[in-house]
C-alpha cells in the first residue's frame, strides 16, 4: 500500500474514488492549500482516502484540522488502510505545525469509532452537533 497526498492534476483519482464528485469542486479542493487529500493505492487502484481540511482559528492555536471523510473500500477494510490514511494525515498536520484536529461520526458507527480509537483519537466529553440550512428561503 502507498499513500500519496493528491493535488492539481490528481481529479482523475478523485473521480474514481467519488464517482459523484463533479470534475470542477475536485479541482477546486485540489487546487486549495488548506486541503489535506490523501489516497491508499494498492498498485495503482484507489482504496481508500480520507480528506481533511487546515481550519484557521482566531484564538488559540493558528489552526486545527478537522477531518471531514475518511473512506476505504469495503474489500480492503480492517487490513490498516484507513489507521495508515489517518497515521500520514497526522504526519503532515505535524510538518505544517498543526497541532489537534477533530472528527464528528454517530456513535453507531462501530467501524468509525474503532477506528479513530485505534488512530490515537480520544473521545473526551459528549457534543452536540447543530445544522443550519442557509438554502432555506
Amino acid at each position: 500500500m502507498n499513500i500519496t497526498r493528491l493535488g492539481p492534476g490528481d481529479e482523475d483519482v478523485v473521480a474514481r474514488l467519488a464517482s459523484r464528485e463533479p470534475p470542477a469542486r475536485a479541482a477546486e479542493l485540489l487546487a486549495d492549500d488548506r486541503t489535506i487529500f490523501l489516497v491508499a493505492l494498492d498498485s495503482d487502484e484507489p482504496i481508500g482516502f480520507v480528506l481533511g481540511y487546515e481550519l484557521v482559528r482566531r484564538h488559540g492555536a493558528p489552526s486545527e484540522l478537522f477531518v471531514y471523510e475518511v473512506e476505504v473500500l469495503e474489500t480492503h477494510r480492517r487490513h490498516g488502510v484507513g489507521k495508515g490514511l489517518m497515521r500520514e494525515l497526522e504526519k503532515i498536520a505535524r510538518e505544517q505545525g498543526i497541532r489537534s484536529g477533530w472528527v464528528l461520526t454517530d456513535r453507531s458507527n462501530e467501524a468509525a469509532m474503532a477506528l479513530y480509537r485505534a488512530a490515537g483519537g480520544q473521545h473526551p466529553h459528549e457534543e452536540t452537533m447543530w445544522e443550519f440550512d442557509y438554502g432555506a428561503s
